[in-house]
């Protein structure tokens, strides 16, 4: 039985081999990525903007306040300790400043995604391994090294699904409040608790009202204290009902266009197969040591009606790694455990 120093101990240096490895894999895509030309990730150019207190923006954009906030924090403390020329180096301050707080953000990620797959009953190898596909995910680096604010939006997801999976009730009541304000996009993952029996269903719900008086309070607030926002309403179902018009031409993109499947396979690339091979074994009762908990399989047709709001696909079907990794990881267990070798090995006479 591990003391609670032990544990500290070895979730701080479960962190640290995070850190190590989070850094190892999007560096490179901060360092490279090109400012004046951001492929394909036009809402950049807002956080940016909102960084620097500019509200005139894309209205789909400029309620997405915290990591603009928070990268603005973390400017006005490095702009003083970086010698100019080094910041110019790393792409000037704005840039090193996102990629810090995006970097802790995914790291974080990391680790809570690390604690949830414990939480399956994979073991520690196997659990870092989950950890090491999410981080190595093309769409992950891509999070960490650009300036946009997907990191606390995944950040938000897990610690959903980690706080169901221990059924957490007061964590959850205590944190959605906050989750809500991260990307429009959580709103979907903040009902998975209600499929969980063992939440207080009645106290999370209050939690929930609260969240939606708050979103749309802190929606109306930035709008009338901005001063250069030009458009003062919050449109936010005009923005809905344009993204669902345009939902076929989505598809048409996603899944009948070879940038589409480029987009699906850049998610996590092989591992999808890996993955669906997993959930077959679970649906034939072949895998029987993994048991899926059922209120993650809602997070599926989530993922897929991102799918169709939305032509980045890549970045939409990140959000179903809570059930992707694990499937992932029983379909990887399954074919290197010991305990399934005779599944393989063919009978001697």
């Amino acid at each position: 039985m591990q003391t609670k120093y032990q544990k500290v101990i070895k979730i701080s240096l479960i962190f640290i081999i995070i850190l190590g490895f989070n850094y190892g894999v999007s560096f490179q895509q901060f360092l490279h990525y090109d400012w004046a030309d951001p492929r394909g990730l036009s809402d950049s150019s807002s956080y940016l903007a909102m960084s620097n207190g500019d509200y005139a923006i894309s209205s789909g954009h400029r309620y997405r306040v915290i990591i603009p906030f928070l990268t603005s924090l973390v400017r006005d403390l490095v702009q003083p300790l970086v010698p100019p020329e080094q910041l110019h180096w790393f792409g000037g301050v704005d840039a090193f400043s996102f990629y810090i707080v995006n970097y802790f953000f995914t790291s974080l990620t990391g680790l809570f995604l690390y604690c949830f797959l414990a939480q399956l009953k994979f073991d520690p190898k196997l659990s870092l391994l989950g950890v090491f596909i999410f981080l190595g995910s093309r769409i992950t680096v891509l999070t960490t090294g650009a300036p946009i604010v997907d990191s606390l939006y995944f950040l938000s997801i897990i610690i959903i699904v980690y706080f169901c999976l221990t059924k957490n009730t007061t964590a959850l009541t205590i944190l959605t409040p906050i989750l809500i304000l991260t990307k429009e996009t959580i709103i979907p993952f903040l009902f998975l608790p209600f499929f969980v029996k063992q939440i207080n269903r009645k106290l999370f719900g209050i939690s929930v009202l609260v969240s939606f008086a708050i979103f749309f309070w802190a929606r109306d607030t930035i709008s009338s204290w901005s001063p250069n926002i030009i458009e003062r309403s919050d449109p936010i179902f005009d923005v809905f009902k344009n993204h669902l018009i345009s939902g076929f031409g989505n598809i048409a993109h996603t899944y009948f266009s070879v940038g589409g499947w480029h987009g699906i396979f850049s998610t996590f690339s092989i591992f999808w197969i890996v993955a669906a091979f997993g959930a077959w074994l679970s649906f034939k009762k072949l895998n029987t040591f993994y048991q899926i908990p059922r209120f993650l399989l809602f997070i599926i047709p989530i993922t897929f009606g991102f799918t169709i709001l939305s032509s980045n696909v890549g970045r939409m079907l990140l959000s179903s790694f809570p059930i992707v990794i694990p499937y992932t990881l029983i379909g990887i267990d399954y074919l290197f455990s010991k305990r399934n070798t005779n599944h393989f090995n063919p009978p001697t006479s």
